[in-house]
């Protein structure tokens, strides 16, 4: 206990725990098997970067997220700690590099995902480590009932039977009762030590409102709470851009972010709403993981997600100061039918599967029997056309190859440039004596990155082209030189989405989808679907139907806007006519109105209506406000 303390105040900085992190921190120091189930803001990384810091030996954090890990590598790097990741998109060679030396002992974290696990490159030397702890984050993918199964989850166990007593700890934000059971049985958890902390948020209301036009409620919202930090979430990047330019058309502060962005990008949107240049954050789920920022004050949902677990996850992500938030949800009916649609569009006919499995192949010019643990980048668009395909049915059709364990999907996220000097001191020397217009990006390299011979370093574009006074083309030019002569080794920046084979080619007749994947996958998926649109349209306590649907129980909370609807005081017409006219002094919107009073929507539109009929208040550009005339 005092060790993890002592660790705590050094690294972050803390003078102690949140909740039940102590315990579960100390369990993991103490060699037992653990569990742990917090929500969205309750603090999981240090849960295990704790112990692993106390534990001799690695700690190797298995986790399906390559955003959260490049997050977490840059924050342990910027403590101080070793750490690296292994993410799709990498050569071989820096693959080969980073396990060298996590074996030799010179990396203290090593992030990867499951499905590198099952490499032979991977399992060899993971015999040679020295194992400290073996973390596996978002373990919910581990169980087909979890609302993002990945079946290489599956095969973390075998882990185990190499490294027999380093402990596990298996972390995640969202788990039924039943998916809690699957991560024990599945991970083979050795009486584990399970801590569940209440997902009960006692700060945030969760609300929905029913409109129809959601895109001018969330204007109206942001335009009523200037100056506020929030974040809009959205399911695709077009209505990201859409909303972005609604709410900047309106002089609002508003930044965006997707995962097709570049790092920079992200990075910059990203810093600028940390320091609040910019208030409101418009963005895909591909925002949010791992960023902990207190005074987010609300977040709106312009398209709710297909599930309750990832609601929960986004909407969590407000008010983690304590105070108080909102998580609301704006919908139209359409919005019933578009999930609907979308949930039936993410399982395409099982011939249609095998079809883009093949043609991907024929695509990439991958033989019979290759492939195996290659990673591919392609262009989408240019695959969908060449082989006359429907994007939405193919990027549905690569998930469940996923799925199936046939192959590793990853979307549009953005692999910046690296790159690695291909020989030695002394070869090198005589190259830039022989190649003096290389001398100037040689010497940069050198300087800026020590250990340039032996580790990939992610090239910064932008300063290099500033230190060397040419263009981001030219810059890609020297490089390229660089390359042909053999002088560095080059893992070139791209935004493609890339595939990763788990296996080799198989021949056509040869692939098959478990109906554990696909029936009974989709079958959960329509479960999950109709718990999230009957929270939508339920009159209960919204707090406590979500508590309920984690197998936990609940009061009614008093702030969602049902619970407001109940407790609905029968204030007579008369106070409350007199009420809004001293109210409507000043112009006011609707949203106004009904933030300040809390009245249910209806009851307040007859006040409204009744008045305007008396012809004592008057509506004008978007706000009501009182007749004097």
């Amino acid at each position: 206990m005092e060790k993890s303390r002592e660790i705590l105040k050094k690294i972050w900085g803390f003078d102690s725990f949140r909740s039940i992190q102590e315990t579960i921190v100390d369990d993991a120091i103490y060699g037992h098997d653990v569990l742990a189930l917090l929500p969205t803001g309750g603090g999981k990384s240090i849960c295990f970067q704790v112990p692993g810091i106390a534990r001799e030996g690695l700690t190797l954090v298995i986790s399906p997220l390559i955003a959260l890990m490049q997050d977490q590598v840059n924050n342990l790097v910027s403590k101080g700690i070793r750490a690296k990741a292994i993410i799709s998109g990498m050569s071989y060679r820096e693959i080969d590099i980073i396990l060298d030396n996590a074996r030799f002992g010179a990396i203290d974290f090593l992030y990867t995902s499951p499905e590198r696990l099952q490499s032979n490159l991977f399992i060899e030397r993971f015999k040679l480590m020295n194992i400290g702890l073996i973390v596996i984050d978002e373990a919910h993918c581990i169980s087909e009932w979890g609302h993002d199964f990945r079946p290489s989850f599956r095969a973390i166990h075998e882990l185990r039977a190499i490294h027999p007593t380093v402990p596990f700890m298996a972390l995640t934000a969202t788990a039924t009762d039943r998916v809690q059971k699957d991560i024990v049985k599945e991970l083979h958890l050795n009486h584990p030590k399970i801590h569940e902390s209440s997902f009960e948020r006692s700060n945030l209301s969760y609300e929905a409102y029913q409109t129809v036009n959601k895109q001018q409620k969330i204007l109206d919202f942001c335009q009523n709470n200037p100056n506020t930090c929030g974040i809009v979430y959205c399911q695709t990047r077009k209505s990201v851009k859409e909303i972005a330019r609604l709410l900047h058309a309106n002089k609002l502060s508003v930044g965006v972010y997707h995962g097709g962005m570049t790092k920079e990008d992200r990075s910059l949107m990203l810093n600028n709403w940390l320091t609040n240049k910019i208030s409101i954050m418009v963005a895909t789920n591909a925002f949010g993981m791992g960023i902990d920022k207190p005074d987010v004050r609300f977040v709106l949902h312009y398209e709710f997600p297909p599930s309750l677990e990832a609601y929960f996850q986004e909407a969590g992500r407000a008010g983690r100061d304590g105070n108080a938030a909102r998580g609301i949800v704006f919908w139209e009916e359409k919005d019933c039918t578009d999930l609907i649609a979308r949930q039936q569009q993410a399982f395409p006919p099982i011939e249609l599967i095998k079809s883009t499995y093949r043609a991907l192949c024929n695509h990439l010019k991958i033989a019979f029997g290759s492939g195996k643990d290659e990673t591919y980048f392609f262009d989408i668009g240019k695959f969908c056309s060449q082989f006359n395909l429907k994007p939405i049915d193919t990027y549905n059709a690569l998930k469940i190859l996923g799925l199936n364990n046939d192959l590793v999907f990853t979307e549009g996220v953005f692999h910046p440039t690296k790159i690695k000097l291909a020989i030695g001191n002394k070869e090198l020397y005589n190259f830039q004596i022989q190649h003096p217009s290389l001398l100037p990006i040689i010497t940069l390299i050198t300087r800026s990155y020590p250990g340039i011979f032996d580790n990939y370093f992610e090239l910064h574009t932008q300063e290099f082209c500033k230190r060397l006074s040419i263009s981001t083309q030219e810059l890609d030019q020297l490089l390229k030189q660089l390359e042909k002569y053999g002088i560095i080794d080059v893992s070139w920046q791209s935004n493609d989405p890339s595939v990763t084979f788990t296996h080799e080619r198989l021949p056509d007749d040869y692939l098959n989808l478990s109906t554990e994947i696909y029936l009974d996958r989709k079958n959960n998926a329509e479960k999950k679907l109709s718990a999230a649109l009957t929270f939508l349209q339920t009159n209960e306590c919204r707090s406590k139907f979500v508590l309920n649907y984690f197998g936990q129980k609940g009061e009614e909370c008093g702030k969602c806007d049902n619970c407001l609807k109940k407790k609905q005081n029968p204030i007579s017409f008369v106070a409350i006519s007199s009420q809004l006219l001293d109210f409507l002094n000043e112009p006011h919107t609707f949203n106004d109105c009904l933030e300040h009073f809390q009245l249910a929507e209806d009851h307040l539109k007859e006040v409204i209506k009744t008045l305007e009929l008396e012809e004592k208040i008057i509506f004008s550009a978007g706000k009501f406000q009182r007749n004097n005339a």
